[in-house]
């Protein structure tokens, strides 16, 4: 027979609770207490400003409803981001790492506590999860998508206790690296890549071997191609504008002079066998 009491309804399930808390409690009962009645009192006000309410937060669990998956996302990754904050400021063996999973599912609520296969589907997503992380599931996922600036990650198939079928998980990336900025470091890898290779080829000895070096003697022949050619055009100018007055005499003898100084410097080269 069925509760009249009872009411069904699709709800965001949020279920967390805190990795390795025996051995936070063993550690220092005092201080475990003290921290997780902080953050406890954090993590019901920030589900509160996203619309959620609290049903149950029975030692270091806490299990929340929302109505819609995108603002139960928004406030574990509030959460998530403000523990860490508080976390960085504490030793390492005192850190108070919540895991927290979220599942879009049909639940029964009576007596404003929450019950069903949502509810253990939540349970199972927040076992998964990473120390300081969330994971949700594929009904979740696919109301949010892109209607977050998030990264996700498919963990795949994951068998849940007294659930027919698998569940299909995802990582939630709190910080995920823009794409442009993975593209920008992978094209100055690349050319930086290029860059070593084109310095290793010059510095090869056998490329070296493969081309003639250059000598003094090559650069006083190129240098007299290149004074027969200026003399060439010099003396058509001087054709060209003749008023009665030859000139190019005078930069042909000065072009002479420095060309005849290379040819000596090239001969003694020769000679020392440089």
């Amino acid at each position: 027979m069925e509760d009249q009491h009872a009411v069904r309804r699709l709800a965001a399930i949020f279920c967390a609770d805190v990795k390795n808390y025996t051995v936070l409690m063993q550690d220092n009962e005092m201080e475990t207490v003290a921290t997780i009645s902080a953050y406890r009192e954090l993590m019901f006000s920030l589900i509160e400003q996203h619309h959620g309410r609290v049903v149950d937060s029975p030692g270091d669990n806490i299990l929340a409803e929302f109505s819609s998956v995108v603002d139960a996302l928004q406030g574990a990754v509030a959460i998530q981001k403000e523990l860490k904050t508080r976390n960085d400021r504490l030793p390492a063996r005192r850190r108070m790492l919540f895991r927290i999973g979220i599942n879009l599912g049909d639940i029964i609520v009576k007596e404003n506590r929450i019950y069903g296969d949502g509810v253990n589907i939540a349970a199972r997503l927040e076992s998964i999860a990473d120390p300081g992380g969330i994971c949700i599931s594929r009904t979740a996922y696919d109301q949010i998508e892109d209607k977050l600036p998030l990264g996700f990650e498919y963990l795949g198939e994951k068998t849940a206790k007294n659930l027919k079928k698998p569940l299909r998980a995802y990582k939630v990336n709190l910080w995920p690296e823009p794409f442009d900025r993975k593209i920008k470091t992978s094209h100055l890898f690349e050319k930086g890549k290029s860059f070593f290779k084109a310095s290793a080829d010059e510095s090869d000895p056998s490329e070296k071997k493969d081309k003639p070096p250059v000598t003094k003697n090559r650069l006083f022949m190129g240098n007299l191609k290149a004074y027969l050619g200026v003399i060439g055009l010099l003396l058509l100018i001087n054709i060209l504008t003749y008023s009665g007055v030859i000139w190019v005499h005078w930069p042909v003898m000065g072009w002479g002079i420095l060309l005849y100084l290379h040819w000596l410097a090239a001969s003694f080269s020769r000679k020392s066998g440089g």
